[in-house]
């Protein structure tokens, strides 16, 4: 390199000098100035060589250290590829599941709201992390952008990066982790936790274990199985539940067939009263908001369901054979005495043969402690002498309910229900009205009949707007409110669509009132006045919303 550079030098400075002396007169060099002009080369290309050695030598050194990176990070992604939970496609995590390790997305949008215990790493995709997201580690979208809503959470740090061609990427079908399928107010029963506890004035402290269901959207596994184990013990008896589901995950929806085999202590008052809050009401002041029978036998089902984003929708037919029977209160204990509990009332007893199909379709999504969005709920149910069994009616349930957001400050819920029963009127399908979390205040289920209207409206206020304005704690909501309802018995003989014209003005009951609330609206201490006659406030406390 130096022999070349110095050659290239002499050359250039020998024309240089021959160019000169054809167009200008000539000097005369002594051997001292011919030997200070090759000094002078020598170090001026001693110091160019060094120059551009150490150039070379910084970009060859990157060259590698930039090689040895890629090559160290594609080892890393490909081993966490072959460790983690890999999905291909647009894929969501729901609110209540955790990923419990690394997850990694290829070609397709992750959009999180539960939680992951490891890193995230997503291929040519964006990662949507929504309010509720909480993830332990890292997370990186490779071609791609990370979205992060208030409240979301990322311990490690987070990395994006694109490409300015990216060309079109491919999707594939929608892949899902979430193994649940739980709309916040479709299923009327309480889910199975590993333990499971409840007291109630039938069964005493009740003491088991379970698993709740499954469902496999990715087609993991296509085999759920579910079902709980427990003992009462004021009541003296075992309770057992035991159902296993075929499942088929396709691009369309997750469709299975299954069957179930059980013998409980059943309520048709989970709509009314959540379990924790019932066990907590029960345990402490003597009331208990559920009443119980006996529910013995089998069913089998077909359904389908859906889950795209924020809508999920239902199709389930079923077929029950249950053995009904009365139960009496055996539980007289509650931590805070001076009353006692209401008596259990008796049902119908008797085999019941019946079809039922349920709907369902459900937008609501939880953003900020609120819940936005359509809930729809149907159900109709049929047992008659064509099937067997000792009852003979037709049922129908319509539940739908709103939640609208006005401003971050401000929000409505809505709901309406109706329902009809035609034929026996059984005290297992009755409807019944008055009380929590229908009209707070009336009296605990003091309408009933065979056919049923309500309605409910709650505007609920941020308190940190009232904090602007008067001397208001901002932690304290205030809900405005107002219920109205009614219940009537018509002649069996009547259709499931007749009957509805006898609820005149004055069959229908309502009441208004205010509550101070958390920010999420659960706990409430509430105020309520009838509206048809002059009556005491009614003053009562909830640790759940009213629906």
């Amino acid at each position: 390199m130096k022999d070349i550079m110095t050659l290239l030098i002499v050359t250039l400075l020998v024309i240089s000098t021959s160019t000169a002396q054809e167009s200008t007169p000539s000097f005369d060099y002594t051997e001292t100035e011919t030997e200070q002009a090759e000094e002078f080369v020598n170090r001026l290309v001693d110091d160019i060589v060094q120059q551009v050695e150490t150039r070379l030598d910084g970009i060859a050194e990157r060259d590698r250290s930039q090689d040895r990176y890629t090559i160290v990070e594609e080892d890393q992604d490909q081993e966490k590829s072959s460790d983690a939970l890999t999905f291909n496609g647009d894929t969501d995590i729901a609110e209540e599941d955790t990923v419990k390790g690394d997850l990694v997305v290829k070609n397709g949008t992750l959009t999180v709201r539960g939680t992951v215990n490891g890193d995230v790493l997503v291929v040519n995709g964006d990662i949507l992390l929504k309010h509720s997201a909480h993830i332990t580690g890292n997370a990186r979208a490779m071609n791609g952008s990370i979205t992060k809503e208030e409240g979301s959470v990322v311990e490690g740090y987070t990395e994006e990066s694109s490409k300015q061609n990216t060309g079109s990427r491919k999707r594939t079908s929608r892949a899902r982790y979430s193994y649940s399928f739980k709309p916040y107010t479709w299923y009327e029963r309480d889910d199975h936790d590993n333990f499971l506890f409840r007291y109630n004035r039938v069964e005493g402290f009740f003491f088991g274990i379970g698993s709740s269901k499954e469902y496999f959207w990715d087609g993991s596994r296509s085999l759920s199985g579910y079902g709980s184990f427990g003992y009462g013990f004021a009541s003296h008896k075992w309770r057992m539940q035991l159902g296993l589901d075929r499942q088929f995950a396709t691009s369309s929806g997750l469709y299975e067939f299954g069957g179930e085999a059980h013998s409980l202590t059943d309520t048709k008052d989970e709509w009314i009263m959540s379990l924790g809050e019932n066990n907590l009401a029960a345990l402490l002041f003597h009331e208990d908001f559920r009443d119980y029978y006996q529910r013995e036998g089998y069913s089998v089902h077909t359904a389908r369901y859906t889950k795209e984003g924020d809508v999920s929708t239902l199709i389930d037919v079923r077929y029950h054979m249950d053995r009904y029977l009365s139960l009496s209160q055996n539980a007289h204990w509650s931590l805070f005495g001076g009353r006692t509990f209401r008596s259990n009332p008796l049902v119908n007893e008797g085999t019941m043969r019946s079809v039922s199909m349920t709907a369902g379709l459900s937008t609501v999504e939880k953003y900020r402690r609120q819940m936005l969005g359509w809930d729809i709920y149907a159900k109709g149910e049929y047992a008659g002498n064509e099937i067997g069994g000792d009852f003979d009616f037709i049922h129908a349930l319509i539940d739908i309910r709103r939640y609208q957001s006005i401003s971050d400050d401000d929000r409505i819920s809505a709901r309406v229900r109706i329902g009809s029963l035609e034929g026996m009127p059984i005290a297992q399908r009755i409807f019944e009205l008055g009380g929590a979390n229908t009209m707070p205040a009336f009296g605990y289920k003091e309408f009933a009949g065979n056919r049923m209207i309500l309605g409910n409206l709650e505007y609920q206020l941020n308190g940190d707007v009232l904090e602007e304005v008067f001397i208001w704690p901002g932690f304290l909501d205030v809900i405005l409110f107002g219920d109205a309802g009614a219940t009537v018995f018509v002649p069996t003989k009547y259709g499931i669509h007749e009957g509805f014209d006898s609820f005149n003005i004055n069959a229908i009951k309502s009441d208004v009132g205010f509550a101070l609330s958390s920010d999420s609206g659960d706990a409430r201490l509430g105020f309520a006045w009838r509206t048809d006659k002059s009556a005491p406030v009614a003053v009562y406390f909830r640790l759940n919303k009213a629906f």
